[in-house]
C-alpha cells in the first residue's frame, strides 16, 4: 500500500460493475423529473438518420426507440442512401404510413454517410437538429431533455447542446462503457471527437459552416464540431446517459481498427481545424485508444524565465537544474533561483557557484515564507515572454517538455499550461486539478499508474482542466501581470488553483498536456500541508464552482476518488 498509495489501492473497481449499479439506482429514481421536462416549451427537433442497408431489426429498434420518446415534439428525417437490401427498402417504405413525423426520402445509389446526412438536413423542418445512427437508441426521455435547454428565443438558446452516452453489447445484452463527459472543452475535442452522441445542433450554423464534408465520412461529425468552434458558439451540456451506441461488426463503437479511413479523415480534420487558426500541427492517430496525439509548431522562439524557489535544498536542486540543462531541447530561457532564507552550508556554496552561470540568476528572498510572494518577487525580475513556475523537487524526463508547455501557452485564448508530473514510483502526482473533489480542490488520477489511458484515455489527452498546479506552470508573462500574479493570501497551498480560477474568469482556458513529463519528488521541503485558514478561505471565495461542480468533470464521477470512478 506504501508503494501504491492509498488512494490506487481504494479505489471502486471495473467501470462497467460501477455502471449496472448506477442503472440500478437510476432506474429506482421517481420520473417526476421526466415529467416536469416534457412539460417545458421547446421548438421541435428534427432528427438525421442516413440508412444503408443496416439489419433490419437494429434499424427498427432505432426508429421505436424515436417513436418511445416521453416527448411528441420531433420530426425523423431518414434517407435511404442507395440500400439495397430489400427488407430493409419495404421496411422504409412502411415508416411513412406509420407516423406522420417520420420522413423517408431515398437516394438511388449511395453517396456516403455525409451527403445523406446533409439531404436529411434539407429535410429538416426544425431549427435544432440532432444527428442518429441507424441503429443506435435514443433514451426515452432524450427530446425532452434537450427540449428543456431549447428556447424559442435565440438569444437564450444554446447554439449546441451535448449529453452522455453509453454503448449496447449485444452479446452481453447489457448497457456498457458509459462515458460521462467533461464540459465545453475546444482542446480535448482536438484530442478526440469527446462530445460524439447525442448533439443537438441549430440547423443554420451546420448550413452556415457548410454542412457535412463528403471527404471526411468516417470521421464527419469530428469535422463538423471542428468547423462549429471556429465560431463563437454557446454550448450546453446535459449530465444524463441519452444515447446508446450498438456495438457490431465494423462499426468505430467497437473500436478503431474498424475504419483506418475514418482515422485518417480525422487526422486532417484536426490539421485543418489548426490551421484555420493560423497553427501548423502534426496529427497521428493512436490506434489502441481511439484518440489523436497533436504537436502544434511553435511560431515564435520566445524566452521561458523558468522561476524555481529553493531553500536548504542544494542536493534537489542540483539535480532539478542538471536535467533542465542536460535534457531541454528548448534553448531560449532563463534560470531564476529565488533562495529564501539558505542556512545549510552545502546549498549556499552550491547557490554561490550558479551565480556564475549564464543566463541563470540566483535571488534572495529574505523575507518568511510565502510561496505567492515569493513567485511574485521571481516573475518581477523576469525577461521572458512565458514564465514556467516550477519545484526545485522535479526532474525533466522529456527532452521536448518546454515545447510541449509553450505550444499552447502561445494561443491567445489560453491562461495556465499544467504537466503530467509522476513520482518516482511510476504513479501520477499531476494531470490537472478538479475543485470539489475531497472538499477543495485534488488532482486529477492522484497515484493512479502513469502508463495507464485513464478513463477514456484522459490521461494521455491533451484536454481542458480547472486549474494545474504550480509545481509546473506555464503562463505568459503579460498574462501573469493581467491576472495579478499569485495571490498572497494563500501562503501554503491552493494558490496555484486560484491563480487558475481567475483565469477562467478572465474567459481563458487551462490545459493540461501530457507531452511535458517530469518526475516530482513533491514537498521535499515544505510536506503537503495546507493550513485550514486557506482551505476555508478558499471554500469561501469559490464556494459558487464548488456547488455548481467543476466544468470539466462530471457529477456523476466520484469525489472522493480521484480514478473518475463513478460515484456509487
Amino acid at each position: 500500500m506504501k508503494k501504491q498509495g492509498w488512494r490506487n489501492i481504494l479505489a471502486a473497481g471495473d467501470l462497467n460493475v460501477q455502471y449496472q449499479k448506477w442503472l440500478h439506482r437510476k432506474s429506482r429514481q421517481n420520473n417526476e423529473i421526466t415529467k416536469h421536462i416534457m412539460d417545458k416549451p421547446g421548438p421541435a427537433i428534427s432528427i438525421l438518420m442516413p440508412v444503408y442497408n443496416p439489419k433490419k431489426d437494429h434499424l427498427a429498434e432505432a426508429v421505436q426507440s424515436v417513436l418511445s420518446q416521453t416527448s411528441p415534439n420531433w420530426q425523423l428525417c431518414i434517407i435511404d442512401d442507395g440500400s439495397t437490401e430489400q427488407d430493409v427498402k419495404s421496411y422504409l417504405d412502411s415508416l411513412a404510413e406509420l407516423d406522420t413525423r417520420i420522413s423517408v426520402q431515398r437516394h438511388e445509389v449511395n453517396q456516403g454517410i455525409s451527403e445523406a446526412t446533409n439531404s436529411a438536413l434539407k429535410m429538416a423542418e426544425s431549427k435544432y437538429v440532432l444527428f442518429m445512427d441507424q441503429d443506435d437508441i435514443l433514451r426515452p426521455n432524450a427530446i425532452s431533455a434537450f427540449k428543456k435547454f431549447l428556447s424559442e428565443t435565440e438569444e437564450d438558446s444554446p447554439d449546441l447542446v451535448y449529453a452522455d452516452e453509453d454503448k449496447y453489447d449485444e452479446l452481453s445484452r447489457k448497457r456498457i462503457d458509459p462515458f460521462f463527459k467533461p464540459g465545453w472543452s475546444p482542446h480535448l475535442l482536438h484530442s478526440f471527437n469527446y462530445i460524439g452522441h447525442p448533439v443537438v445542433v441549430r440547423k443554420d450554423l451546420v448550413e452556415q459552416v457548410g454542412g457535412l464534408r463528403k471527404d471526411f465520412d468516417g470521421a464527419q461529425d469530428h469535422d463538423l464540431l471542428l468547423r462549429l468552434s471556429d465560431l463563437p458558439i454557446k454550448v450546453e451540456r446535459i449530465p444524463d446517459v441519452l444515447y446508446c451506441w450498438r456495438i457490431s461488426v465494423r462499426s468505430t463503437a467497437d473500436g478503431w481498427e474498424a475504419k483506418p479511413m475514418a482515422a485518417r479523415a480525422g487526422c486532417i480534420a484536426i490539421e485543418e481545424s489548426f490551421q484555420r487558426k493560423g497553427y501548423s500541427v502534426k496529427v497521428k492517430h493512436l490506434v489502441d485508444t481511439g484518440t489523436y496525439d497533436f504537436r502544434l509548431d511553435i511560431k515564435s522562439k520566445d524566452k521561458v524565465s523558468i522561476i524555481i524557489p529553493t531553500r536548504n535544498n542544494g542536493k534537489v536542486l542540483k539535480k532539478c537544474l542538471n536535467s533542465i540543462l542536460n535534457k531541454s531541447s528548448y534553448s531560449n530561457y532563463e534560470l531564476i533561483v529565488i533562495d529564501n532564507g539558505s542556512t545549510d552550508e552545502n546549498t549556499l556554496k552550491y547557490l554561490d557557484c550558479l551565480k556564475t552561470q549564464k543566463n541563470l540568476k540566483v535571488l534572495i528572498y529574505p523575507e518568511e515564507f510565502n510561496y505567492p510572494m515569493i513567485n511574485n518577487f521571481g516573475a518581477s525580475h523576469a525577461r521572458g515572454n512565458h514564465l514556467l513556475f516550477l519545484n526545485d523537487d522535479t526532474e525533466v524526463i522529456s527532452s521536448d517538455w518546454m515545447e510541449s508547455l509553450i505550444e499552447h501557452s502561445q494561443m491567445p485564448d489560453v491562461g495556465a499550461v499544467g504537466a503530467l508530473l509522476i513520482f518516482p514510483n511510476g504513479l501520477i502526482q499531476h494531470a490537472g486539478i478538479v475543485i470539489g473533489m475531497r472538499g477543495s480542490a485534488s488532482h486529477a488520477f492522484y497515484k493512479c499508474d502513469a502508463q495507464s489511458p485513464g478513463y477514456f484515455n484522459l490521461i494521455k489527452c491533451v484536454r481542458n482542466v480547472s486549474a494545474v498546479t504550480a509545481a509546473c506552470l506555464m503562463i505568459k508573462a503579460e498574462i501573469f501581470a493581467k491576472v495579478g500574479g499569485f495571490n498572497a493570501d494563500f501562503r501554503l497551498g491552493l494558490n496555484d488553483v486560484d491563480l487558475c480560477l481567475r483565469l477562467l474568469k478572465m474567459g481563458l482556458y487551462n490545459v493540461y498536456t501530457p507531452h511535458a513529463r517530469l518526475v516530482h519528488y513533491e514537498s521535499m521541503t515544505r510536506g503537503e500541508y495546507i493550513e485550514e485558514k486557506e482551505i476555508e478561505l478558499f471554500k469561501n471565495l469559490y464556494q459558487e464552482i464548488i456547488s455548481k461542480g467543476d466544468p470539466y468533470y462530471h457529477p456523476e464521477l466520484s469525489l472522493e476518488r480521484n480514478d473518475y470512478s463513478l460515484a456509487v
